[in-house]
């Protein structure tokens, strides 16, 4: 018997992750509070993925007919990395939140580097100044992206 993390994945940006025991036969021992909660999402989200990680390594869950989780194949690289890549796809309120933080905060240090670079500037040329509006241009467009983020973390009817 090996204690191992489970981790699903729902189209909607729903992940859990939990610790499931993992028997000698490779069956799945889950919790009675997550088998609740998988079977009640099981009837509103669609799942994405579900993978058990043992000891470092990554395998994919199987289901039976009677309803019991098997430890699967190992996840080939590709599918580890397409797991990686699919939070980008539909990233969650608070992974929203904290992009359009990030953006603003690189729009903040764009803004301050075209002033630092006007302030320090002796002799104009004409490369200082497309560097200077292309900071400035590039302050703008994360401002933008960052409120964008913020767009839909607020809204009334969510």
């Amino acid at each position: 018997m090996k204690v191992a993390l489970l981790e699903v994945r729902y189209a909607g940006g729903l992940d859990l992750t939990d610790h499931v025991v993992v028997q000698t036969s490779s069956r799945l021992t889950l919790s009675p509070r997550l088998s609740a909660l998988l079977g009640i999402l099981e009837t509103s989200e669609r799942q994405i993925s579900m993978s058990v990680k043992v000891d470092g390594v990554s395998y994919r869950v199987e289901r039976k007919q009677n309803g019991e989780y098997f430890v699967g194949a190992r996840l080939s690289l590709r599918e580890r990395c397409l797991s990686k890549l699919r939070l980008f796809e539909a990233p969650s309120e608070s992974q929203r939140r904290l992009n359009g933080q990030f953006a603003h905060l690189l729009s903040a240090w764009a803004l301050i580097g075209a002033g630092y670079l006007v302030y320090t500037t002796k002799t104009w040329d004409l490369r200082v100044v497309i560097e200077t509006l292309l900071l400035c241009f590039a302050s703008l467009t994360l401002f933008v992206v960052g409120h964008i983020c913020f767009s839909d973390v607020h809204r009334p009817d969510r």
